[in-house]
């Protein structure tokens, strides 16, 4: 898994405006299993950016271990969280598409990837601190992954639809320059 400094510029930036943006919304939304599914928009949007722009094999799995270790320094369990979804999630993303290298893929494998997060972090929740499947019954955690999943493809789709072509047409600019 090689990186170029540009990438490795594409996947660090990514990580750290995850990881500040996240931050954020999560301590202003006051809803406890809400939080999840109003994050995933932003997680997927911002796992589609590396996806899309690098299309490399590791990509998703790099920047997840970058943004594992910065909120590291926030919160261990959730670092751990993000590490364990990463990997799960490159995996499924090989194992069902062969790589995300398509835009349905990467839309897919972003999309899925908040899901994850949700799924690892209540095991993690019940089985290391305790606490019952986030405090939801479990109807609720089933239509709060279902959300979760909705607003990922949401997430990805405003990325690939939006984002992408801004920032090919800005990347475009500055190479003639």
């Amino acid at each position: 898994m090689y990186y170029s400094p540009r990438q490795m510029t594409v996947i660090a930036l990514v990580a750290t405006a995850t990881a500040a943006s996240g931050y954020l919304l999560y301590t202003v939304i006051p809803v406890p299993g809400l939080k999840f599914a109003l994050l995933a928009p932003l997680l997927s949007l911002m796992v589609a950016l590396p996806l899309s722009l690098l299309r490399k094999r590791g990509a998703l799995l790099a920047t997840c271990l970058v943004l594992a270790a910065v909120m590291g320094l926030i919160n261990f369990l959730m670092s751990m969280a993000i590490a364990i979804a990463g990997v799960i999630t490159e995996g499924l993303s090989w194992l069902l598409f062969r790589g995300a290298k398509t835009p349905g893929a990467i839309r897919a494998t972003a999309a899925t990837f908040p899901t994850i997060s949700l799924m690892i972090t209540a095991m993690i929740a019940h089985f290391v601190t305790g606490s019952r499947l986030l405090n939801v019954t479990w109807p609720v955690f089933g239509a709060l992954v279902l959300l979760t999943q909705a607003l990922g493809l949401l997430g990805a789709w405003v990325a690939e639809q939006v984002l992408l072509p801004r920032i090919v047409l800005a990347r475009q600019r500055f190479e003639r320059e």
